[in-house]
């Protein structure tokens, strides 16, 4: 497997909230044939009991169910590592799920969940449920997954347009999340190439819009492209924010 140096940063903080209902992850991991880049962002969901718990344990569970399944993995090359990706997240929903039912005050919790596995191959696997986001940055900015939420519905049916529906009453309603029985993770994949990845939770969107996210980020190297798209959402955010940033060394 041809093997690239990936550099990565990661940040989260709670904005204007009392508490921050988000959690992320950066985790490199050994294989045979080359360190295999892990990222991760879930947002406890709001309004449902433990956000921070479901987003925590979302997140630790995704890496611990990744590791032990990636040595397993003789050739981990895009088909196999899109089926790993997506037993990692049906297991990480049964964890939530199992938990939130045994621990009182917990029932009914959830979260979001982005992860992304990069290999030295330049392959990146992409899983997501809910509405925090995963951009590829280059010259362009390319959202590479879909928000499983209300107002993604109503765009899709011709009812907002998109700049509608950034500042639309229902954008926080989700209609996918981890911690309820069937629902499922989109799963994709593509070559990072000397791009740039971002995983977001939706307070950067909140503070920010995809063409702000994009001068910010291309103006800055690792880990100041974290502190920096950080420092400018946080000025109109009105949620948590968290972001994790990865590239080639000198991207």
């Amino acid at each position: 497997m041809e093997r690239h140096q990936f550099h990565a940063c990661s940040r989260s903080v709670a904005g204007i909230r009392p508490g921050n209902e988000d959690a992320c992850d950066v985790s490199r991991i050994s294989h045979p044939s080359g360190t295999i880049l892990l990222l991760a962002v879930a947002d406890g969901i709001g309004g449902h009991p433990a956000g921070e718990v479901a987003s925590s344990l979302a997140v630790r569970t995704l890496g611990e169910i990744v590791r032990e399944q990636l040595p397993l993995i003789r050739e981990p090359d895009r088909e196999s590592l899109e089926a790993l990706m997506e037993l990692a997240f049906q297991e990480t929903n049964l964890r939530v799920l199992s938990v939130s039912e045994q621990e009182e005050g917990w029932q009914g919790m959830g979260t979001t969940l982005v992860a992304a596995l990069i290999t030295g191959a330049d392959d990146c696997i992409i899983g997501n449920v809910g509405d925090s986001r995963v951009y590829r940055i280059g010259e362009h900015l390319e959202r590479l997954t879909r928000d499983h939420s209300r107002v993604q519905e109503l765009v899709e049916e011709g009812i907002l347009t998109s700049h509608e529906a950034e500042r639309h009453p229902l954008k926080n309603i989700v209609t996918r999340i981890i911690g309820r029985e069937g629902d499922r993770a989109d799963i994709t994949s593509c070559r990072l190439g000397n791009a740039r990845i971002l995983l977001c939770s939706d307070g950067l969107l909140d503070g920010l819009t995809e063409q702000e996210i994009l001068a910010v980020a291309g103006e800055q190297n690792y880990p100041a492209v974290c502190d920096a798209l950080i420092a400018a959402a946080r000025v109109r955010s009105r949620d948590n924010i968290t972001v994790v940033v990865a590239g080639r060394s000198g991207t």
